[in-house]
């Protein structure tokens, strides 16, 4: 009978123990949960600032021939984990063919995606080729234009101007299509050709 007694005036006080140690148990395992979850946030947050930066650098793209096939030069370039992106201050790029002479790119800035195949340029783009093999000097000028190095296209969906020799042409849309040796205005175009008497 002492037995039974004693164990029932024990039982409060297992009880108390029993449940203090699941109180325990508990706010141990959120605070691991809520570590967890700030250290993740912590990764996200880190990976959304740039992990590296190099300045006054120079790129160039190597055919498998050997040859170089375009060079991209800059300031400053920016490396974005988040997207395996670059942003690129005063960006200048200058493409290589045996099909025609060379041409320059230059802009303010300028974002190149992960896999190298977009170069997106921005403010005061221009677009040069020299006089050679029998054309002119051409310049093509805009606030936008996209490189697309793989298929050795330019475009842009903004107003351009374009210089070819003494004429002028100003449109809204463009595609310069360099494998074919052709150039597009699509929209809004206007003309400027001196009388050839007058040249």
């Amino acid at each position: 009978m002492t037995r039974l007694s004693n164990m029932q005036r024990r039982y409060p006080a297992l009880a108390l123990l029993a449940s203090g140690l699941a109180l325990a148990l508990l706010s141990f395992w959120a605070l691991e949960m809520t570590r967890r979850s700030s250290d993740g946030m912590s990764a996200d947050k880190a990976r959304t600032e740039p992990d590296y930066y190099v300045e006054n650098f120079s790129y160039i793209k190597v055919a498998a021939s050997g040859t170089a096939e375009y060079v991209i030069k800059g300031a400053r370039l920016v490396h974005h984990p988040i997207d395996d992106s670059s942003t690129i201050e005063q960006p200048f790029v200058k493409s290589y063919s045996a099909q025609r002479a060379p041409m320059t790119l230059r802009a303010r800035r300028a974002k190149v995606n992960a896999d190298h195949s977009e170069l997106h340029l921005y403010e005061q783009v221009r677009m040069d080729r020299p006089e050679a093999r029998g054309t002119d000097n051409l310049s093509v000028e805009s606030e936008y234009m996209l490189v697309l190095p793989d298929a050795d296209q330019v475009k842009s969906d903004q107003r351009v101007v374009i210089k070819l020799a003494d004429s002028t042409l100003i449109g809204t849309g463009m595609l310069v299509d360099n494998a074919r040796h052709q150039m597009t205005l699509q929209s809004r175009v206007t003309a400027n050709y001196p009388h050839p008497l007058r040249r």
